[in-house]
């Protein structure tokens, strides 16, 4: 049986510099048909919301996903763009708009996640404050995170642990897809309860890959051979058509093929607990 949870990081939800660069480069590739079409994105009043259309499509197919909110902190420094894409289109998770989705988006069914900022792979403070901050959005505790930029060192899973959280799920590739150090199943670092699920497709990855579809079949063969778990990020601001065109199609392509291969979906969270990582199953 092929089983898979599809994920979402919320990186940002407003654009900011990406007005002077993702459109200027998406521009100068296009077609002059298809330039008026595109320059819309420049103009679209919050291009980034893009949580209707995920809940419209996941409802479409009878899904759901979990959703990892992120709380950036690192501070604005003008003079090195390098640091632009970090501090700049920060978000609050406590402004209302936030809370409201998160709420409706945990409230329907939906898992809610923490995004661990770009530092908080390394810092045990930071990282217990963004959990403390994002738990008390909604009343409940966070089992599962993701690390921004995927980020990873030898005492990130202790620093998780101790913080609180049952599983994480960045152990993934930046610039590929598939399993990555080969670890196709789930696994416990601590010998514990603890339980790291490996990311195997992400969005820009997939859309970067060659001969991506026949990946794709080998990954879900593979997949299902194992009797793991592929783990997919769309991040949410993929399915803005204007700047990040067959993202969304790409999306749901996945989606119709793994129905077709009888594929279950459920959150990680709902893995964590259905599969007995937690120690027990439930009833």
């Amino acid at each position: 049986m092929l089983s898979v949870a599809l994920t979402h990081d919320v990186d940002r939800i407003t654009k900011t510099y990406q007005y002077l660069t993702y459109p200027i480069k998406s521009l100068l590739k296009l077609d002059s048909k298809d330039f008026f079409y595109h320059v819309g994105s420049i103009l679209k009043k919050n291009p980034y919301w893009c949580f209707p259309e995920i809940i419209r499509i996941e409802r479409k197919y009878d899904v759901k996903s979990t959703f990892y909110f992120l709380n950036e902190t690192i501070p604005f420094h003008l003079f090195d763009i390098s640091n632009w894409k970090l501090s700049l289109g920060r978000y609050r998770v406590h402004d209302k708009k936030v809370v409201d989705i998160i709420k409706y988006l945990d409230r329907n069914g939906w898992e809610i996640g923490l995004h661990g900022s770009y530092n908080s792979f390394k810092d045990s403070k930071l990282l217990l404050s963004e959990k403390k901050l994002l738990e008390s959005i909604f009343g409940h505790k966070i089992i599962g995170i993701r690390q921004h930029y995927l980020n990873l060192e030898e005492s990130t899973w202790k620093i998780q642990k101790e913080a609180g959280f049952n599983y994480d799920t960045s152990l993934g590739y930046r610039n590929d897809i598939g399993y990555k150090d080969k670890k196709f199943l789930p696994f416990h670092p601590f010998g514990d309860d603890f339980t790291v699920f490996p990311l195997v497709v992400m969005d820009s990855c997939f859309m970067n890959s060659a001969k991506r579809k026949e990946k794709l079949s080998y990954l879900l063969d593979i997949t299902e051979i194992n009797n793991s778990i592929l783990v997919i990020n769309w991040h949410q601001r993929s399915f803005n058509e204007n700047e990040f065109p067959e993202y969304k199609k790409a999306y749901c392509d996945i989606i119709e093929e793994c129905i077709k291969r009888n594929a279950i979906f459920r959150t990680l969270g709902d893995y964590y607990y259905s599969r007995g990582y937690s120690g027990k199953k439930e009833n």
